[in-house]
């Protein structure tokens, strides 16, 4: 409902208690450490001053602590959205602050407005397939646009894949050893932290909550070290620009109405993938606190978070799923966790500013880097493969529309195939004759069952589908099929037990088919239909047409009992 949606949530205020307190305070600290880097890091793949990253987590926490639904989730600057802002921005004929802010707002009123009315579902219309293609290759465009920055390349911003390798092509004559050296041993150490470091620790004799936190904060100690490095080499490496002590301001103004209708599309997109990959985080949280998702107010917390961070220099912003697991795994219990870590941003802001222009940007490019591989998901890739191959072949769609297209037309080009597959899927529902090999006790397909058949004058069919307009004349043609297939047929029996719905199509069509087998001398009787189909179907001709709660039912109206008919095998 509206009212509840956008009513804020304040109850686990009042539930802490003195020892959550500490805890929730413990596990904001650890998460600012992970924090800050990856913000500035993602505001650099979006094309940003990495302090823009910075800006963005202060507002958005404090404002998914009223409306979310979580008290894990950690809103900030992630990946996939700052790689749809960099291909956005990078194109638009003002200075990408401007154009990131627009897109941020945009994306916050359509996810609020999307929360606010109670439409969260329609996002259920990317499938599984389609997120995995294009996240995989979204992990794959992230680090090419990287690369540059980790080898001290200058190269223009690109969308696509093609572009991308080609712009680092022609600049890799001009690339940097010592920018090389250290972006690389960087990436070298963030990808043995990402993959060993927790195991160790735990062999060490550190066990959770302590455990996850400290292996999620080594990655600042890289980039910490990459800067020390920096500083003691004559080599120049290129760092952070430096940032100014104080509160941020946003990028007034935000240009005319041809700038927003030119990045609607990329706000829609964004708008998309922040609903998507935030619900996922919240359902992956949800079960450990036996908490309920809301995905209306999670639409409504994501909205407002990103109309919020644009208010504070920001740009847009999303749930991500590595913070998201630190703060449930450093034992937080409310979302004042969050709310602390941005505390400690706004404090790294007003007193450390000048010092985070010590920060090597190749670092900063491993940091993003290292942390896309967790996009690539293979061992789901290849079940949805074993499961089936044409929705396996919708993965390899999103995934190379992706990286040739860019994700914004990469991400509509899978889904419209996705949605391409189910609507071809649903238009071919399986018609089907039924039998009996137990006297009448069950029935099922003679097509797939060595089943008794011996039900002549009487045809029992089945529909393993919903009708509607998309299949609806696929059905007629099947139904008339069969009874061309049995001669002497002088009952049909219609078993709609696997029909869930019909809509007006679906009615007129069976309208139509009780009125032609009427005049054929064939009666139709409709058998086990739900309650709901069958008032759908009540414009039907009661006269040559009649509904009975079981076949049994149907076939003793047609004067053809089951237990003489069918004989158990």
């Amino acid at each position: 409902m509206i009212g509840q949606a956008l009513k804020p949530r304040v109850g686990w205020l009042t539930d802490l208690t003195t020892g959550a307190l500490v805890k929730d305070i413990v596990a904001g600290l650890i998460l600012s450490i992970l924090l800050v880097p990856q913000a500035m890091a993602y505001a650099q793949l979006a094309g940003l001053p990495p302090q823009t990253g910075l800006f963005a987590a202060l507002l958005p926490p404090l404002i998914y602590a009223l409306f979310g639904t979580s008290n894990f989730v950690s809103m900030g600057p992630v990946a996939l959205v700052s790689l749809v802002v960099a291909e956005a921005a990078g194109n638009a004929p003002v200075p990408p602050e401007i154009a990131a802010a627009v897109i941020a707002v945009e994306a916050g009123v359509a996810l609020a407005l999307l929360g606010a009315l109670g439409l969260g579902r329609l996002v259920n219309f990317i499938s599984e397939p389609v997120l995995l293609g294009f996240t995989a290759a979204a992990a794959f465009l992230i680090a090419a646009s990287q690369l540059p920055t980790l080898i001290g390349v200058e190269a223009p911003r690109a969308g696509d894949l093609p572009t991308a390798l080609q712009g680092l092509w022609s600049g890799i004559g001009g690339f940097s050893w010592a920018t090389t050296v250290i972006g690389l041993a960087s990436l070298g150490a963030l990808l043995l932290i990402n993959r060993y470091a927790a195991a160790i620790l735990w062999k060490l004799g550190l066990h959770p909550p302590f455990r996850q936190a400290v292996a999620k904060s080594l990655p600042f100690v890289v980039i910490v070290l990459a800067a020390l490095a920096v500083s003691q080499i004559a080599a120049p490496v290129e760092t952070v620009a430096a940032v100014e002590r104080g509160l941020p301001s946003p990028p007034w103004p935000l240009g005319g109405p041809s700038l927003w209708l030119s990045l609607l599309p990329s706000a829609l997109a964004v708008a998309v993938i922040v609903f998507v990959t935030a619900t996922a985080v919240a359902k992956s949280l949800a079960g450990k606190d036996r908490s309920a998702l809301d995905t209306s107010r999670e639409a409504v917390a994501l909205g407002l978070g990103n109309i919020a961070a644009v208010a504070t220099g920001g740009y847009a912003v999303g749930a991500s799923l590595s913070r998201s697991a630190l703060v449930e795994d450093s034992g937080a219990r409310s979302p004042l966790a969050s709310i602390v870590a941005s505390l400690v941003v706004l404090a790294v802001l007003l007193f450390l500013a000048p010092y985070l222009s010590l920060l090597p940007k190749t670092a900063l490019a491993a940091l993003v880097i290292s942390a896309v591989f967790g996009l690539i998901k293979i061992r789901a890739i290849r079940e949805i493969v074993a499961h089936d191959r044409i929705e396996g072949a919708i993965v390899g769609i999103a995934f190379l529309a992706t990286l040739i297209f860019g994700v914004r037309l990469g991400l509509a080009i899978g889904a419209g195939a996705g949605l391409a597959h189910f609507l071809w899927f649903s238009s071919l529902p399986r018609v089907t004759r039924v039998g009996s090999d137990d006297g009448g006790a069950s029935f099922r397909s003679v097509d797939r069952d060595a089943v008794t058949i011996d039900t002549l004058p009487v045809l029992i069919v089945r529909i393993d589908r919903s009708i509607y307009f998309g299949n609806a004349a696929f059905c007629e043609d099947e139904i008339f099929a069969c009874l061309a297939r049995h001669d002497g047929v002088t009952c049909l029996v219609i078993d709609m037990r696997a029909v869930n719905g019909v809509d007006a199509s679906g009615a007129a069509m069976l309208r139509r088919l009780t009125e032609r087998l009427h005049e054929m001398d064939i009666a139709v009787h409709f058998a086990e239909a739900h309650e709901p189909v069958t008032r759908a179907l009540t414009s039907l001709d009661a006269n040559i047409c009649c509904f009975h709660r079981t076949i049994q039912l149907a076939m003793e109206q047609c004067g053809a009992p089951v237990d003489e008919r069918i004989a158990p095998t």
